[in-house]
């Protein structure tokens, strides 16, 4: 617009490393992961937001149809290849190990931002699986597609893909414990 103070910035001109602070980040890719759940799930997945996030939970999924819920911590990574993997880390302060709980990892591309690869992660297999550092444990998942590490089977390459993930896991948060008690779904 002529006379305008105003720019748009260009793709040349988004710099996410020096623009964007970790958490515009972070609230960018939860905002990103609750809109696509909405649209994956054909409106029937509802996220929530927590008033305040000191626990580790920056969503909880409600399904519509069943009332469960589970609980989630989005963890957000910028592709920047040619990395072979990404870092997502879980704090141990906010750690807990829920069957209600669990981490999502994504990588996404700034010019086009899209929910495509992510890992689901159940809370109780983060501590397993990652690697223990400075106070976090640390998920290093592979970032190429045809890898077989041990993250692939959490592994979703589109939204769709972890919608459905996300279903499984609220049809398994139903399901009794070995002793026969039903699993708590009240305290993500």
């Amino acid at each position: 617009m002529v006379g305008s103070s105003c720019s748009h910035p260009n793709e040349e001109q988004m710099n996410t490393d020096h623009e964007l602070t970790s958490i515009q980040k972070g609230r960018i890719a939860e905002s990103l992961v609750a809109s696509s759940l909405i649209l994956a799930s054909g409106g029937r997945l509802s996220p929530f937001t927590p008033l305040s996030d000191d626990c580790g939970i920056d969503l909880i999924v409600l399904d519509k149809e069943t009332r469960r819920s589970l609980c989630i911590q989005v963890k957000s990574r910028i592709e920047k290849p040619p990395r072979p993997t990404v870092q997502f880390g879980v704090r141990k302060s906010s750690f807990r190990d829920d069957p209600n709980r669990f981490l999502l990892g994504v990588l996404f591309d700034p010019v086009n931002p899209a929910l495509t690869t992510s890992w689901f992660i159940p809370m109780a297999r983060v501590a397993v699986l990652g690697v223990e550092k400075s106070g976090t444990y640390a998920v290093m998942p592979a970032i190429a597609s045809d890898s077989n590490d041990r993250y692939r089977t959490f592994r979703h390459d589109s939204a769709r893909d972890l919608v459905v993930a996300i279903f499984e896991a609220l049809n398994g948060a139903a399901r009794p414990d070995e002793a026969g008690v039903s699993l708590s779904l009240g305290g993500c």
